[in-house]
């Protein structure tokens, strides 16, 4: 095989590689934050990196920037919410050490505040992403959330609630 052959083919393996390293980060990103590893999920940012939330309907823009802040950001919405991600494939465009991606996802989230009131959240929607290799490991520069539709559903357990004592007279 003369060497520009060859030198193509290691280019091609190159992309492959790395098409596959960033879909295990984006398996890792999913995995890390339903388990509410706060850690792990900051890990997979870069150590500037940052979380962006588009405002949607009537939510503010939310960014988290850096490790820490990322961590607590994790840590928080996993005191209100457990759920669970389903991301779609990426589609992405690798240049080098640099690469961007879309992934369309969906998410399910539980809020059991109380034995007699508990919550459910869907969300669906893309995540716009700028990823970066580090010291050869691939890690998200930036991640902009975009929802496109949403509900939030609330179940009232009338029967597990405090009842009131009946007074005697």
């Amino acid at each position: 095989m003369d060497e520009a052959r060859i030198a193509a083919l290691e280019a091609r393996l190159a992309i492959a590689e790395a098409r596959l390293e960033i879909m295990a980060l984006e398996a890792e990103y999913a995995r890390s934050w339903d388990a509410g590893d706060a850690e792990g999920w900051a890990a997979v940012f870069t150590p500037d990196g940052v979380f962006e939330i588009a405002p949607v309907g009537g939510m503010a823009q939310i960014v988290a920037t850096g490790s820490d802040e990322l961590a607590a950001f994790c840590r928080n919405i996993d005191g209100i919410y457990r759920g669970l991600h389903f991301p779609h494939l990426p589609h992405l465009t690798i240049d080098g050490d640099r690469a961007v991606g879309r992934v369309h996802f969906e998410w399910i989230g539980i809020n059991r505040a109380t034995d007699a009131w508990s919550g459910r959240r869907d969300a669906a929607g893309y995540y716009d992403i700028a990823y970066q290799r580090i010291d050869g490991a691939w890690r998200m520069a930036h991640r902009l959330e975009k929802a496109v539709a949403g509900t939030i559903a609330e179940q009232f357990d009338v029967y597990l609630a405090a009842r009131p004592t009946p007074r005697r007279t």
